[in-house]
């Protein structure tokens, strides 16, 4: 599925692409303008348009990394960097966090259970993606293209996670979760 070509672009009003200065690129990148992007949203000027092509940049990445078996190798800042443009789509895509919420705790669990020093997470990662994939099944409308997008970005780490459960990769892959949901939220999107 290309994202954003068979939807209306939910509460974005009318699309415009006069976000920072006439050039989405400057508000993501190699560090995304994270007040630039806020700004953006709060005066309708960014739409999940002018963020897709960053957005489909790091779901192919993923992809291409769940093909060769190999967890994406990005340092902590590309980490927070791709959690912040796809915290960004999902806001545009308008996405609620209770539509995620099962995941959302299912993830914590799992990280509570690391912290016990448990390092058995194969079965709570494979119930983690089918919750996900759930999530994606259920839902109508527009919901359907935001979830269908945070499920073709998290849905590849968890299959690696299935197959080869580590626990330094668990850890990453929960601190890229809790920043999607963090900037998610910074932007505005909703409960």
């Amino acid at each position: 599925m290309v994202y954003g070509k068979s939807h209306p672009g939910h509460g974005m009003g009318r699309y415009q692409r006069e976000t920072h200065g006439g050039n989405v690129g400057e508000l993501f990148g190699e560090n995304p303008d994270v007040i630039g992007i806020r700004e953006a949203f709060e005066k309708n000027r960014i739409s999940w348009k002018d963020i897709e092509p960053y957005f489909r940049k790091i779901a192919q990445e993923l992809e291409e990394s769940r093909k060769k078996g190999a967890f994406p190798g990005w340092s902590p800042e590309r980490r927070l960097a791709n959690a912040i443009v796809v915290a960004a789509y999902l806001r545009a895509q308008n996405l609620k966090t209770n539509q995620v919420r099962k995941v959302l705790e299912m993830a914590r669990t799992i990280e509570l259970k690391l912290k016990k020093g448990d390092t058995d997470i194969r079965d709570d990662v494979v119930k983690t993606r089918y919750l996900l994939a759930y999530a994606v099944g259920r839902a109508t409308g527009g919901a359907k293209h935001a979830l269908d997008a945070f499920h073709r970005v998290l849905d590849p780490m968890l299959a690696l996670l299935m197959e080869k459960p580590d626990v330094a990769h668990f850890e990453e892959f929960y601190d890229f979760l809790q920043a999607v949901v963090a900037y998610h939220r910074f932007f505005g999107g909703g409960e």
